[in-house]
């Protein structure tokens, strides 16, 4: 009966700390923002994304091949050079991951609508791009003009709990950094 009761304890307790990414054993919090590889239905630089923005990421992608464009990202994730840096509010779901911007392309990757073409609204009157815009938009993804789509995560947020979430993404994705020898 005792070994039972050992083998049981050490079973929960090695259930415990696998599934608490180590909680019990180190405080360290892992970066959650990695490399999203989106296929044929993006292109531009590579996507980087935090895990709870991949899901819009394959939603934006599904609309994008159900409308026959390709979504060319400009630009996602941003590195700030320190965690406390100031940040445009319109900046912020880049900085924490949450959105990326784009062009839209057609399927043979000429451009069908750049940022000009959103700010000046014109991706209306193309049905490609307005089947995506309008598409992305009823599956509950922002588009802020003139070319940011984000899974709006941020914008509930109080400006004091998008800082912290800024400072603690910032600091937890920072590059590691070798300790000076001495």
């Amino acid at each position: 009966m005792l070994k039972f009761a050992v083998t049981l304890c050490i079973l929960v307790g090695i259930l415990l700390i696998s599934n608490t990414n180590g909680f019990f054993l180190s405080a360290k919090e892992k970066c959650e923002v990695s490399i999203f590889k989106g296929g044929k239905d993006f292109g531009g630089e590579k996507i980087m994304a935090h895990k709870l923005f991949v899901p819009s990421l394959k939603s934006i992608g599904s609309v994008a091949k159900a409308c026959k464009v390709q979504v060319h990202v400009t630009d996602s994730f941003k590195r700030l050079k320190t965690p406390n840096d100031f940040t445009l509010t319109s900046e912020m779901p880049l900085i924490v991951g949450h959105g990326i911007r784009f062009d839209l392309k057609d399927q043979k990757g000429g451009t069908l609508c750049n940022p000009l073409c959103m700010k000046s609204r014109s991706w209306r009157t193309l049905n490609d791009a307005n089947c995506f815009i309008n598409g992305v938009q009823k599956k509950g993804i922002k588009f802020t003009e003139p070319n940011l789509l984000d899974d709006g995560q941020v914008a509930k947020l109080s400006s004091v709990d998008a800082e912290k979430l800024k400072v603690q993404v910032q600091k937890v994705c920072a590059p590691k950094t070798k300790a000076p020898k001495g």
